[in-house]
């Protein structure tokens, strides 16, 4: 049985031209880039060039500070703690956001921090007038995603910033990207951020490693220690991962990648089975969140996984979680937020693939 992989929004297919790029740097560049001989410091440029390579796909400018990371959950971690240090600080996290942001905001506000959370709306679009009665003197971050994870909703990330820094100028605004890198055109520095963070396994690279950009002139406290190797996050550098992240980045056709999956998201919503319909505004085709008629999600799901499909609940991170924050937070009722499954698409996807899934979806609906 052919598999159909619907849920690249876990996790992507290594592309074959990265792991050829990784192979080689295991072979060649396996030296440890802190050490002073030749071989070190040919793997010490190699790890540069792919920084540079980083950096101009966040921004035109090239300008920032790059720093290799196992993922965007330690990036979003160094970032939260570094910023919020005495209890006397303010934190704000959009509603709904992934386990890495929303995790380290219990964390906070159960260890006497303030901490507020942004309603979003019913088409999961953040709701900017609370936003603007949040800000405070004394709010130290704001953190959200650019592309939530559920549903797939792209947040107006330019206008979040405006308002906070009319409001609090010196407030850290810190974006979870990891959705929408190379998938969307944008400039970190045209938004106005002040950090973001970039995975490699959402877009065909290798799983465990990942980037966090920092605005020119930033300081975080360090919340690891040990090594030097780059500021804020020590330990000898993982070459042959972070060349991989830089040749996915490479590789990546953002244009020619949106009109492939719009295409298949368009072949997904012209025949979804009577009685299902979407969460969220639908506006980015790599994620669609489909409500089904009185059918348990995770039902649907097994007996997907059953003829070969492979579909998600949602955020692969919070997944197992007994709610979903995303969905309880655009106003629908809990005991409906079980009736989902995620469809998130990717380059090795075909229409045939979407025409077998919509047929075997309405045969596993017809059953209940």
């Amino acid at each position: 049985m052919k598999e159909i992989y619907f849920d690249n929004a876990a996790t992507t297919r290594i592309r074959p031209e990265v792991l050829s790029a990784m192979n080689d740097a295991e072979g060649g560049l396996f030296y440890n880039s802190s050490a002073m001989y030749a071989g070190s410091v040919k793997s010490r440029k190699a790890i540069e060039q792919a920084g540079d390579i980083v950096l101009s796909r966040l921004t035109k400018r090239k300008t920032g500070n790059v720093i290799f990371t196992s993922g965007a959950t330690e990036g979003n971690n160094i970032v939260i703690f570094g910023k919020m240090t005495n209890p006397r600080q303010h934190m704000v996290v959009l509603a709904g956001e992934h386990s890495s942001t929303y995790a380290p905001s219990v964390y906070l506000k159960n260890n006497g921090y303030e901490v507020d959370y942004i309603p979003l709306k019913k088409n999961g679009v953040a709701d900017l007038d609370t936003l603007t009665r949040l800000i405070r003197p004394n709010t130290a971050l704001i953190v959200f995603g650019y592309v939530n994870s559920d549903t797939g909703v792209i947040q107006p990330t330019a206008d979040i910033v405006k308002i906070v820094k009319s409001i609090n100028p010196k407030a850290h605004v810190h974006c979870d990207v990891v959705q929408g890198f190379c998938k969307f055109d944008f400039d970190v520095m045209d938004l106005g951020l002040d950090s973001v963070v970039v995975s490699a396994h959402k877009i065909y690279g290798p799983k465990g490693v990942g980037a966090l950009w920092l605005k020119k002139g930033t300081t975080l406290k360090p919340i690891m220690y040990g090594g030097s190797q780059q500021e804020y996050r020590p330990g000898t550098e993982n070459n042959s991962d972070i060349i991989g992240l830089a040749q996915a980045i490479k590789h990546f056709d953002t244009q020619s990648s949106y009109m492939h999956v719009k295409k298949l998201q368009d072949r997904l919503l012209s025949g979804l089975p009577r009685g299902c319909s979407i969460n969220g505004d639908a506006s980015n085709p790599y994620i669609t969140n489909i409500m089904l008629p009185n059918v348990f999600g995770h039902t649907v799901m097994n007996a997907l996984s059953s003829r070969g499909i492979y579909v998600g609940l949602g955020s692969a991170c919070s997944s197992k979680a007994a709610k979903n924050r995303t969905l309880i937070a655009m106003g629908i009722p809990e005991n409906k937020t079980k009736n989902v499954i995620r469809v998130s698409f990717g380059i090795y996807n075909t229409l045939d693939e979407v025409d077998i899934f919509l047929d075997e979806l309405e045969n596993i609906l017809k059953s209940y």
